[in-house]
C-alpha cells in the first residue's frame, strides 16, 4: 500500500464515519422526539416505547450505510477536484481505476462488517422490539391451523408452549394423492422430543374418503416430526429473524409443502442490502468527478436522491413482485445491486482518464 492509497482510504473513511454517526444519530433523535412514539398500543409505558424505537434503531441506520458512502465519496473526490489533485494524479499518470480501487476494496470489507452486523445483532434488536410490542405470540395461541410434515394438518383449540400443552388437537393425515387415510382427535396432547401424547381421544380411518374403522384410546404415543414452537413461532416476522433462522424456516416449510416466498425474499434481502453501498460509491464516484465543485450540500442532495430510488426500486417495486410471486427472490433482491453496479461501471468506463 503506498501512500497515495494510504491517503486517500483515511480521507475516505474520516467521512464516511462522520457522516454514518450524524445520520444514524439523526435518525434515533427523529424517531425519539416523533409524536408517533405515544400512538402504540395501550398499555405501553412511554419508557417502553423508547426501548423499542431504540431495538428498531440497528436495522434502522442500516439504510444510513448508502448514503454514508456516497456523501463520503463525493466528499472525498470533490474536494480532490476543487484543489486539483485530481488533476495532478492523472498528470502523474494515475488512472481512475486505480484511484478508486483501494477504495472500493475498503467499502466491501465495511459492507461485510455490516453485513454481519445487520444479520447477527440488527435481526434480533428487531424480533425484541417486536416482542416489547406485543406483536409476537410467544407463549399462546389459540384455534391455530398449522400443515406439518407428512401431508400431515394440526388444528389446536389451544396450546401453551410454556407447560408444553395442546387443549383439543385434531390431527388429519393425507396419502399422496391427498385423500383422507384417518383422523385423530385427542382432548389433551402434550410431546417429548420424538413424539406426540395423545390423551382421552378417538382414531377414524378412512378408505377412499369413506370412514371404515373407529377406535377410542386414553392414551396413545404418534412419531412427532413438527417443531410445536412453529406453530405459534411461524407468526415471528421474517425481518427479525437471521439468516440461519430464515433457512430452517424455508427448510421446513418446503417439507411442509407450505408456501415460503416471503422467507426467501428476506433471506436474499439480508445478505444484498448490506453491499448497497458499494454500488452506491460505484455511482457516487465518476458523478463526483464530474460534478464535485458543486459542494458538499449538492452531494448530500443527490445521495439522499439516488438512495431513495434505490429503496423504491428494491423494496417496494421487486421485492414487492417476488412476494406475491411475480419475480425471482434473488433478482428481486439482488437486481438493484446489479443496476446500480452496471450504471456505476459504465460511468466509471466514460470518465476521462
Amino acid at each position: 500500500m503506498n501512500i497515495l492509497d494510504r491517503y486517500l482510504i483515511k480521507e475516505y473513511l474520516k467521512a464516511f464515519f462522520i457522516g454514518f454517526f450524524f445520520f444514524s444519530a439523526l435518525v434515533v433523535i427523529v424517531r425519539l422526539l416523533d409524536k408517533d412514539i405515544k400512538h402504540f398500543e395501550d398499555g405501553i409505558t412511554y419508557l417502553t416505547a423508547v426501548k423499542i424505537i431504540l431495538y428498531q434503531a440497528p436495522r434502522r441506520i442500516m439504510e444510513i450505510v448508502p448514503v454514508s458512502g456516497f456523501v463520503a465519496i463525493f466528499f472525498v473526490l470533490g474536494r480532490m477536484v476543487r484543489n486539483n489533485e485530481f488533476v495532478a494524479m492523472k498528470a502523474g499518470g494515475i488512472s481512475v481505476y486505480r484511484i478508486l480501487t483501494p477504495v472500493i476494496i475498503v467499502t466491501l470489507i465495511i459492507c461485510a462488517c455490516f453485513a454481519i452486523f445487520y444479520d447477527r445483532f440488527a435481526s434480533r434488536a428487531y424480533h425484541e422490539a417486536n416482542v416489547l410490542q406485543k406483536k409476537v405470540r410467544l407463549q399462546y395461541g389459540r384455534s391455530l391451523v398449522f400443515k406439518g410434515k407428512g401431508n400431515r394438518i394440526f388444528f389446536s383449540h389451544r396450546i401453551n408452549l410454556k407447560d408444553k400443552e395442546i387443549r383439543k388437537l385434531t390431527i388429519w393425515e393425507s396419502d399422496e394423492d391427498r385423500q383422507l387415510e384417518r383422523s385423530i382427535y385427542a382432548k389433551e396432547a402434550t410431546w417429548t422430543p420424538t413424539h406426540w401424547v395423545l390423551t382421552d381421544g378417538h382414531i377414524r380411518h378412512f378408505e377412499n374418503e369413506i370412514e371404515v374403522a373407529y377406535e377410542t384410546f386414553e392414551e396413545k404415543s404418534i412419531e412427532r416430526y413438527e417443531d410445536p414452537t412453529r406453530f405459534i413461532g411461524s407468526d415471528k416476522d421474517p425481518r427479525g429473524m437471521t439468516i440461519k433462522e430464515l433457512k430452517e424456516q424455508i427448510a421446513y416449510k418446503k417439507e411442509a409443502g407450505q408456501i415460503s416466498r416471503i422467507e426467501q425474499v428476506k433471506l436474499h434481502h439480508k445478505r444484498a442490502y448490506p453491499f448497497a453501498a458499494v454500488v452506491v460509491v460505484m455511482l457516487g464516484a465518476p458523478i463526483a468527478l464530474r460534478f464535485g465543485k458543486a459542494g458538499f450540500f449538492a452531494g448530500l442532495v443527490i445521495a439522499f436522491f439516488l438512495v431513495f430510488i434505490y429503496w423504491a426500486l428494491s423494496f417496494a417495486t421487486l421485492e414487492g413482485l417476488s412476494e406475491n410471486g411475480k419475480l425471482h427472490p434473488f433478482l428481486a433482491c439482488w437486481g438493484a445491486n446489479i443496476l446500480y453496479g452496471i450504471v456505476g461501471s459504465i460511468l466509471i468506463w466514460r470518465t476521462p482518464r
